[in-house]
């Protein structure tokens, strides 16, 4: 059935990214809209087909790569201006014929078969196991996580979605405690969330010169100056900061790859890694990602990458959209 043009995105907290897929998986129109300029998902929507669609006829099947789980119709945004949507009433504000929503780093996973060698970096030396679960993970503006499994017969893939960025934050060393202390006094549920994504860099930055006894005046970095002055060794406390985000991604991501058995690989997504590469791939992430104990000779077995593209869940939301159309089915 050919239904191009269609609209696949990828929905953050923070940028809403929309493509016109043309063919598969070729996309035109890339557009990065701020999600705080437009009252709803449907106004955002409908003002990026306004833009674009004259040049390559009408779009009526869309695909939307949003941060939240997809339970019933409300779609629980909660780093998000649109929080609290309606997916019945964005399909009728929207007009399109064929909409599916999916959660953002569902369709990440989905991508992971589709982004570009090229566009992965990987940082040790394991080797994916065939067929076997892969395991991907990423902090931005919250901390997605999913797990991709592919058919044992059909090159065919599946995903399961998972909220794991609520799940609670577990020190593993005194400093970690400290800083659960620190953040306990302040939040009811220390979620790995509260500490592992861009607001999370600021709630470290504050724990720290809380423990090291350093007030802090009137500013509070931005998250972006915290890794800058951090990777490039400017400011002590940023360094320590970004240090321990490190460490406990690898705590976070290292959990995961155990439930999962993800032997096909962990990927790393998010906004926030890619921009501080080469301070990462030197930092405690790798060793404290082995250190579990007994087990670490096979978490030395999962290789793992960085995922580098650009706009790498568009590839998702283009498979769930096809699946869709042609199938009948999210996968």
């Amino acid at each position: 059935m050919n239904t191009f043009p269609r609209l696949v995105s990828d929905i953050g907290g923070t940028n809403a990214r929309f493509a016109l897929e043309i063919s598969p998986y070729t996309y035109e129109e890339i557009r990065v809209f701020e999600c705080k300029n437009y009252a709803t998902l449907a106004e955002a929507i409908n003002t990026y087909i306004n833009l674009v669609s004259h040049k390559y006829g009408k779009v009526t099947s869309a695909a939307l790569a949003v941060p939240s789980p997809i339970v019933d119709d409300t779609l629980f945004m909660v780093n998000s201006p649109w929080h609290l949507s309606s997916m019945t009433q964005t399909k009728l504000d929207t007009g399109l014929e064929n909409i599916i929503f999916l959660n953002d780093f569902h369709a990440l996973a989905l991508a992971v078969p589709h982004i570009p060698k090229a566009n992965l970096h990987k940082i040790n030396n394991g080797t994916a196991a065939a067929d076997k679960p892969i395991a991907i993970i990423g902090p931005g503006t919250g901390l997605g996580m999913a797990t991709l499994i592919k058919h044992p017969i059909h090159d065919e893939y599946f995903a399961i979605p998972a909220e794991g960025g609520r799940s609670s934050f577990t020190a593993v060393t005194e400093e970690e405690f400290e800083i659960w202390q620190f953040c306990h006094r302040r939040f009811h549920h220390v979620s790995i969330e509260r500490l592992i994504s861009g607001a999370g860099l600021q709630t470290i930055y504050e724990a720290v010169c809380y423990i090291n006894d350093i007030p802090i005046n009137d500013y509070l970095p931005e998250p972006h100056e915290i890794t800058d002055l951090g990777t490039n060794n400017k400011c002590f406390i940023c360094k320590q900061t970004v240090d321990h985000f490190c460490r406990i991604l690898a705590t976070m991501a290292s959990n995961l790859a155990c439930i999962t058995s993800s032997f096909g690989g962990v990927y790393i997504g998010g906004g926030i890694i890619p921009k501080m590469l080469d301070y990462f791939v030197k930092s405690d992430f790798k060793s404290r990602f082995e250190d579990k104990g007994r087990y670490r000779t096979f978490l030395e077995k999962m290789p793992i990458y960085i995922i580098l593209d650009k706009y790498p869940a568009m590839y998702g939301s283009s498979y769930a959209l096809d699946t869709f159309i042609n199938k009948n089915y999210i996968p």
